[in-house]
């Protein structure tokens, strides 16, 4: 490719910038479907659970709508090596929170009664893996919210959910019908995410 071709590119690339952020929508989707293989790149690479194909080229877009409102041609860095930082900064961004989720929610999950005892091991061991003495405080007070929100069937029903035992036998346990087990669990989930996630 000649440096006349390579100019001429450019320009043509920076005109269809230009209009794209003046919101001419046929220009940015021109230039969004140029620079889409990153985006598939990045897919093929990464596993985000629940993101079908619709979700990741949403992701593109929005990414690339912010890449385009930031780029500035002087600073000697390609329209798509600008986009392809941004973007796998922004799964990276992703998987992060996915894993802090999930880590969080194991922890309260599994742990809920050994959180309630202040010299535990549990706590010595969040402390020195997971955070500090304030977040610990945090997960502490989110633990007890949570349980306060409780009746005394929920609780029960809880205590046993989080030790491993299927509505099933929590029924035979409790003696009661499994669909009020199922109800009761339904209950504490949203309880649990309003206290813990919210």
């Amino acid at each position: 490719m000649t440096n006349n071709v390579r100019k001429i590119e450019y320009a043509r690339e920076q005109k269809l910038i230009e209009a794209s952020r003046a919101g001419d929508s046929d220009s940015f989707e021109y230039l969004f479907q140029q620079y889409l293989p990153i985006v598939m790149r990045v897919k093929a690479k990464y596993f985000l659970r629940g993101y079908d194909r619709d979700d990741w080229l949403q992701e593109g877009r929005i990414t690339f709508f912010n890449t385009i409102a930031n780029f500035d041609g002087q600073r000697h860095i390609t329209l798509g090596k600008f986009f392809q930082t941004n973007f796998q900064n922004r799964i990276y961004s992703l998987i992060r929170r996915e894993m802090a989720f999930k880590r969080r929610s194991n922890l309260l999950c599994s742990s809920l009664d050994a959180m309630q005892n202040e010299s535990s091991e549990y706590e010595r061991l969040f402390v020195t893996k997971h955070g500090g003495p304030h977040e610990l405080a945090v997960l502490k007070e989110d633990c007890r919210n949570y349980c306060a929100d409780l009746s005394k069937f929920e609780s029960q029903v809880s205590g046993l959910f989080f030790a491993g035992k299927t509505s099933a036998q929590i029924a035979k346990i409790l003696n009661c019908e499994e669909s009020q087990v199922l109800n009761a669990i339904n209950r504490c989930r949203n309880k649990f995410t309003r206290r813990v996630f919210q």
